[in-house]
């Protein structure tokens, strides 16, 4: 066996490689795969409505492209931003997603003080679009858009609209619709789509701005569905006219929308990296049909054009908001 001392040359090669070795350790720990521990997703309702539903295919689809598990959190109450509060205030990491809607373009105009602040949150990426749709049960004496305006105008607050809460959009779209075709309502707001729902189709509430989900209780005749809230007719649904066609209430356009956002101050690299992984599951023709099924029509924007459609929606809404003179105390 060799027992001859080492040279000093080879010590000095031996501590070079060893100062490397350690050098190099923080950049390897730095470089493990996102996510390191599960992620969350906040939903800002309550569970069984659109966005809860969107949430847990969402999470459902990442934890495939993801090492960790992806969890779905219900934060209900003030116009969603609870849920919103609780990832302004996350570990600026990546970790906790919000997947928010209308009432993040529409919150800073509706309550005096927000408990959170709107700058502490990123628009991550557009993933849905959903158009209202204007629904009426069966007990309402009308057939198409004309008849309940005329309705409402012989009936002064008689007609009663649900909605998924305070400033939400079908709220907004309720709001409008009134404004615009001269008639007064009744707004019924509820702590979620599903409990919406449920009192408008037992007759407890006769109207409601819902999105294409809803066109399955109208088939089966348990609702009747008026007309949609876009410019023109879809091509899925050519037979359903538009609100607008109807020539009593213009200008009555709404849609519903879902996007993630996360804390600003989560590094521009780690947004990327969801971003890249929201995508891949928004190109998924399965995604998309999934989608179409929930009555969505999938889209997807990334940080920048989203952004720009986040300020689009504040100026568009927050115009309808004072104008209605619509608060949450």
């Amino acid at each position: 066996m060799n027992t001859s001392p080492t040279s000093p040359s080879k010590w000095r090669r031996l501590l070079w490689q060893a100062s490397l070795a350690v050098a190099a350790w923080p950049m390897m720990a730095g470089a493990q795969s996102f996510p390191d521990k599960p992620v969350q997703i906040v939903v800002p309702y309550g569970p069984a409505g659109l966005t809860d539903n969107l949430a847990r295919y969402y999470a459902q689809q990442l934890k495939d492209l993801w090492p960790q598990p992806v969890v779905v959190e219900n934060r209900p109450g003030a116009g969603a931003s609870l849920g919103a509060a609780q990832v302004a205030r996350a570990p600026a990491d990546g970790h906790t997603l919000l997947l928010g809607s209308v009432g993040m373009a529409t919150n800073p105009f509706l309550f005096k003080e927000l408990p959170y602040k709107p700058a502490d949150l990123t628009p991550l990426a557009l993933v849905a679009l959903a158009p209202n749709v204007l629904y009426v049960h069966p007990s309402v004496p009308a057939s198409n858009v004309k008849e309940l305006v005329a309705y409402a105008k012989k009936n002064p607050g008689a007609l009663s609209f649900a909605s998924s809460g305070v400033g939400s959009s079908p709220h907004l779209a309720a709001e409008l619709f009134a404004a615009n075709a001269g008639i007064k309502i009744l707004h019924i707001p509820y702590k979620g789509t599903g409990e919406a729902i449920k009192d408008f189709l037992s007759g407890e509430v006769k109207a409601y701005f819902d999105t294409m989900q809803s066109m399955r209780y109208a088939k089966d005749g348990r609702i009747r569905a008026l007309a949609i809230t876009t410019e023109k007719r879809l091509t899925d649904m050519p037979d359903l006219p538009t609100v607008e066609e109807s020539g009593v209430a213009p200008g009555v356009i709404s849609s519903s929308w879902f996007g993630f956002f996360v804390p600003s101050k989560v590094p521009e690299t780690r947004r990327a990296e969801i971003v890249n992984a929201l995508q891949k599951v928004a190109a998924s023709p399965v995604a998309q049909d999934k989608m179409r099924g929930f009555g969505l029509i999938p889209v997807f924007q990334g940080p920048k054009d989203f952004d720009k459609f986040m300020n689009d929606e504040s100026r568009r809404w927050g115009g309808v908001i004072q104008s209605q003179k619509i608060a949450i105390d």
